[in-house]
């Protein structure tokens, strides 16, 4: 079949979302909440907490039995309290968590990303799906002024990429077939297993 439709991961793909983004993050976190210890150090510390969260909210084998939907915002906030308790540091979860939720909504895009957008635009429909909160994705949107015939969020979606229901809904959203479309993003799990699961074609 021919190609109708392209769907793009967003973060690592059209926008940046590097260790260096987090760290500046970390930083302002620090000098706001005035925590004794580097930004460095509490964002080692967190990350090796985080990344738990992200091995275990899907279930590969049955993506039916995965645990209950838990946002970005929820998930940090629990890697927070938990890393300030590990840490003896006095710090504010509620706020922390935010501050990271609201700074994926301001990363820079690639300097290429707006002239692939309109290219792709005139000849395909084009989409976007992302492992992120509403909070993030949409103001980062608006902010740039880029429209897609369709916006598909973990939150929307209550699930996370690799799970195929995630690219299942896009493409119903979308309007086109998963033989029919093209699916780009960064990670070779949550993107490419996840999108071929789904029937989508791939670039990594």
């Amino acid at each position: 079949m021919p190609l109708k439709a392209v769907v793009f991961d967003v973060y690592n793909t059209l926008f940046r979302n590097d260790v260096s983004s987090w760290l500046d993050t970390f930083s302002d976190l620090c000098r706001i909440q005035k925590l004794s210890i580097s930004p460095d150090q509490l964002w080692a510390h967190w990350k090796s907490i985080e990344v738990r969260f992200r091995q275990t909210r899907t279930n590969l084998v049955d993506p039916e039995k995965s645990p209950p939907f838990k946002t970005y915002f929820a998930a940090w906030r629990e890697s927070f309290v938990e890393s300030f308790i590990g840490l003896g540091i006095d710090g504010d979860a509620d706020h922390a968590a935010q501050l990271c939720v609201d700074s994926l909504a301001v990363r820079e895009p690639y300097e290429d990303t707006f002239a692939l957008l309109e290219h792709i635009g005139q000849q395909w429909k084009q989409s976007v799906l992302t492992n992120a909160d509403n909070a993030s994705i949409l103001p980062l949107l608006r902010y740039h002024d880029l429209s897609f015939d369709a916006v598909v969020t973990s939150e929307i979606a209550r699930a996370y990429k690799p799970d195929p229901r995630v690219f299942a809904l896009v493409i119903k959203e979308t309007g086109v077939l998963p033989e029919e479309t093209l699916y780009v993003g960064d990670t070779l799990l949550d993107d490419m297993h996840g999108a071929k699961l789904a029937g989508l074609s791939t670039v990594w």
